[in-house]
């Protein structure tokens, strides 16, 4: 995905990135998730409301304007992963960033499964998740290298077998446009950089999804870097 020259910096450190974005922290530890709060707001984030029960956050995503959900895994009686997957069904422009404490070789791929546009661990320090929730604000999908080393440790050698195999099948112009989602470009900046339309930009792009198996394109990239099939992005 693409850094700036000085790796600390990222669009989060832009305030222009956060201005007039709308933002919704779900999260059932209540001091934490009024801390983060305090932190988007002081970077110039609009935070709607925190919340402590996604069947909240839900009710609030339907009634008002927002742009991302910043959304726990763990509640004691709700699943993070399921109203992730409920919020892309029912307010498809709400990005979703999920911050969780779990770890493990399933955490990455079931959020990603579900429609997450990043997946950050709250191991990381508070102006990590901030720079990472600003690269998603920025259009790009976000993936924790802790979660992804997590995912990394899942995969047998048959299982890195069967993905380089898969990836035999990628045409030409798929493997640019797999190279260009790790990068983190958007539909507009593929169709413009490749010469081709938006909607074909689309097609291939599902294309690459259907042959890996995968549910979105956070997935597709996370599953191509953790098999070898593309460098991770520096």
């Amino acid at each position: 995905m693409p850094t700036s020259a000085d790796p600390t910096l990222g669009p989060a450190d832009d305030l222009s990135v956060a201005a007039g974005v709308r933002v919704i922290v779900c999260d059932d530890h209540r001091v934490f998730a009024e801390a983060l709060a305090a932190v988007l707001r002081g970077h110039g984030y609009l935070v709607a409301d925190v919340v402590q029960d996604p069947r909240k956050a839900l009710e609030l995503l339907a009634a008002e304007t927002v742009d991302l959900c910043v959304m726990d895994l763990g509640f004691p009686d709700a699943d993070g992963i399921e109203f992730t997957r409920r919020i892309g069904e029912t307010t498809p422009s709400v990005k979703v960033f999920v911050l969780t404490a779990r770890t493990g070789p399933d955490v990455l791929r079931l959020a990603m499964a579900a429609g997450a546009s990043g997946v950050a661990s709250k191991e990381r320090g508070i102006g990590d998740v901030v720079r990472a929730i600003g690269r998603v604000v920025a259009g790009e999908l976000y993936c924790d290298d802790h979660l992804l080393r997590d995912a990394l440790g899942l995969g047998a050698d048959t299982d890195r077998a069967h993905a380089q195999f898969l990836a035999t099948y990628l045409t030409k112009r798929e493997r640019e446009v797999l190279d260009l989602l790790v990068q983190g470009q958007t539909t507009d900046a593929m169709a413009g950089l490749l010469h081709i339309s938006k909607t074909t930009v689309r097609t291939h792009i599902q294309s690459v999804l259907s042959k890996f198996g995968a549910h979105s394109r956070l997935e597709a990239v996370a599953y191509a870097i953790a098999n070898g099939i593309v460098p991770p992005p520096t």
